[in-house]
């Protein structure tokens, strides 16, 4: 190979590269009891920017808390979270990411589209019922199995719900960010869901619900515009279900779903799909927490400008920029 890492974990026998994220180099790697594995090894100027180590090690730490009780979360198997001996090991997921998905393939059927929000939507319950806001959910962090189902990863600007510095900071990527959190507001289970009823458009829809080529152009569309009518994309999309997408994606957090238990059961409803994971902690997990927030981060940058793609309009970056 031609970029050797350093270091690499006993008994990992690495195969190719897989690519590269904020945080981290991946390969795809073998072991002799977990089989084909993603390893994730932080890159080096990670020892220099505190800001992304911290990132690194929120991804260890709360992607090995929700390794069990779920199969819609991309499961941790082994990790270490700081200094030079840092790595993350994960099952591979060889179906790609949903965003190179629907890149290219565009618009998929109703009932994948909607299985495939399901299956986000349970990990997302999964998260949230441990305690765990994800803070980025798009396609891009969502990988797909080798059966096609979808699993939640990529936790770096995750945190835990009683975490108080979560108050302070704004993450995320602008084309799915909460309103308030563009107002200021800080990041809680509303605005998780916010993100999921955008993912859940886009993948219905075959587009974005909000384009602009700024950060501040998109933030003026998630607080003052309508996207285009979801049914004029899909015309075998029931009003029901349009509903359901609609009420996610709600401008005022106290409108949307409580929980996305609630969402779940919504849209399994309408979609006339049972749902992927048990529905639970409904009542006690409905995201109006006044508990606390997570790391300080300096916001980077505004989000690179969506290039142009044939029948869609836009092509999204393979790796959207977080605010």
């Amino acid at each position: 190979m031609s970029e050797q890492p350093s270091f690499v974990p006993q008994n990992y026998v690495l195969v190719r590269k897989l690519g590269s994220g904020q945080t981290s180099h991946v390969h795809l790697a073998q072991h002799p009891s977990h089989g084909e594995i993603a390893l994730k090894l932080p890159r080096e100027e990670l020892q220099s920017q505190p800001v992304l180590r911290r990132m690194f090690e929120n991804e260890v730490q709360l992607t090995q808390a929700l390794r069990h009780g779920t199969n819609h979360v991309v499961q941790a198997l082994e990790g270490h979270p700081t200094g030079a001996q840092a790595y993350l090991t994960l099952e591979y997921c060889p179906g790609g990411t949903l965003d190179q998905l629907l890149l290219e393939r565009g618009k998929l059927s109703l009932e994948r589209a909607a299985r495939l929000i399901l299956d986000v939507a349970a990990g997302l319950e999964h998260a949230h019922g441990r305690q765990v806001l994800h803070r980025d959910v798009k396609p891009a962090n969502v990988f797909l199995t080798g059966d096609g189902r979808a699993k939640l990863g990529d936790f770096g600007t995750g945190i835990f719900l009683t975490d108080n510095k979560r108050l302070e900071e704004r993450v995320g990527t602008a084309f799915y960010m909460a309103p308030e959190l563009f107002q200021g507001g800080h990041s809680d289970v509303p605005s998780d869901i916010y993100s999921l009823g955008v993912l859940a458009y886009e993948v219905i829809g075959g587009q974005r619900p909000f384009l602009g080529e700024s950060y501040d152009a998109l933030m003026l569309q998630h607080l003052s515009s309508l996207p285009q009518n979801l049914r004029s994309l899909r015309g075998d999309l029931s009003p029901q279900l349009n509903t359901v997408v609609l009420q996610a994606m709600s401008r005022d957090a106290s409108k949307r779903f409580g929980s996305v238990a609630q969402f779940i059961r919504a849209f399994s409803e309408a979609s006339g799909l049972p749902p992927s994971g048990s529905v639970t902690r409904a009542a006690s997990n409905t995201g109006r927490s006044s508990r606390n927030p997570t790391q300080e981060r300096p916001p980077p940058g505004p989000t690179s400008p969506p290039k142009k793609r044939g029948l869609f309009g836009w092509l999204r970056p393979r790796k959207d920029k977080k605010r």
